[in-house]
């Protein structure tokens, strides 16, 4: 045993006192056979490299569309924080989106692409190259519900579309350093893009506005009817008081007297309390209802972005046809292995 391992130690000794140029020569010796295998299948290499080539050229230029691309810049507010935060975090509930403790931009990442927003982008009408008149993007992308009833066709036609639109055809990120949202939008045409970008971000800002509005405008309704019902009492009780007055000149000698007076004063006391709180409320919501609602801080609106995004051909065809020249070889140098291991397999 031991002479075994030192004659496997002194093989080992030689092969390390061998010079570069034998153990290139050994090296070439190795890998020969599989040249040799290369070389009498290179015919076969060829011709299925360049069938691969044919069809990648077919598809990439018959099969693939072109497509492109528009993006919208929303910068980050920089006014009051806690106060927009508030607002926007109460706006994306009521939207159906839940969110966390989140920066404006983010709270608008989750708003734009809830129904509510989008449902406005797709019922809008764009002008199209596919299309003479002006339609919407489910005419556009011929979504088909297939129902008989109306309302279950039209609901089925825009979730189609609205999981398209989220998948594959609007993609929004923010910058986690300086919180910059860009939404981009694919396209099969250049202005549509563009169109489309567009209108998802006016659809965000008039949804923001509309909801803040609609909420400060109930606010300040309940607020006018409470304070007309409370000045109604107000006065009601004022003149109650008024009343026991001038029928009671004298009630320091009666304690009947005295504790129906304070019972009237008190409640003129509480009524005015009351009316002068919700006189307060009412000015705030009032000035809340004119206040400027969080709006979005765009950078530069979407404009035709005239070159196409994709699909990049070129980069396409030399990546399939450097993986099918790899495979193709690697095949053709181990198809001898590879069948052997089959028949065993086989056999068992």
């Amino acid at each position: 045993m031991s002479e075994k391992i030192t004659d496997q130690d002194s093989d080992l000794d030689s092969e390390d006192n061998r010079t570069f140029e034998e153990k290139f020569k050994s090296f070439i010796e190795k890998v020969k056979p599989y040249f040799s295998k290369l070389w009498s299948d290179r015919k076969k290499i060829t011709i299925i490299n360049t069938a691969v080539l044919i069809l990648t050229l077919a598809y990439l230029l018959f099969l693939t569309k072109p497509y492109f691309q528009s993006t919208v810049t929303i910068l980050p507010e920089y006014g009051s924080k806690s106060n927009m935060l508030s607002q926007l975090s109460g706006l994306a509930s009521i939207a159906g989106v839940k969110v966390g403790d989140s920066a404006p931009t983010e709270l608008y990442q989750n708003i734009i692409t809830s129904e509510t927003v989008l449902q406005e982008v797709i019922y809008s009408k764009y002008k199209t190259n596919k299309f003479s008149d002006l339609v919407n993007l489910i005419t556009y992308f011929e979504i088909d519900g297939k129902d008989e009833k109306p309302s279950l066709k039209k609901r089925k036609e825009f979730l189609t579309l609205y999981d398209i639109l989220i998948q594959n055809r609007i993609s929004t990120n923010v910058d986690r350093m300086t919180k910059i949202l860009n939404v981009t939008v694919t396209m099969p045409e250049a202005q549509l893009s563009a169109d489309v970008a567009n209108a998802l971000v006016n659809s965000l800002d008039l949804y923001i506005r509309t909801q803040r509005k609609s909420y400060a405008t109930e606010q300040s309704y309940y607020l006018e009817k409470r304070t007309a019902q409370v000045k109604d009492s107000l006065a009601a009780a004022e003149n109650n008081l008024k009343v026991f007055r001038e029928q009671n000149r004298i009630v320091m000698q009666s304690p009947k007297l005295l504790l129906e007076q304070g019972r009237l004063m008190r409640n003129v006391e509480i009524l005015q309390t009351v009316f002068i709180e919700l006189t307060k409320q009412l000015e705030i919501a009032k000035i809340d209802q004119i206040k400027d609602a969080p709006v979005l801080n765009v950078k530069e609106f979407a404009k035709n972005p005239v070159k196409k995004a994709g699909p990049r051909r070129a980069s396409s065809l030399i990546t399939i046809m450097f993986f099918s020249f790899i495979l193709s070889i690697l095949y053709f140098v181990f198809k001898d292995d590879v069948k052997k291991y089959v028949r065993i397999v086989r056999s068992k």
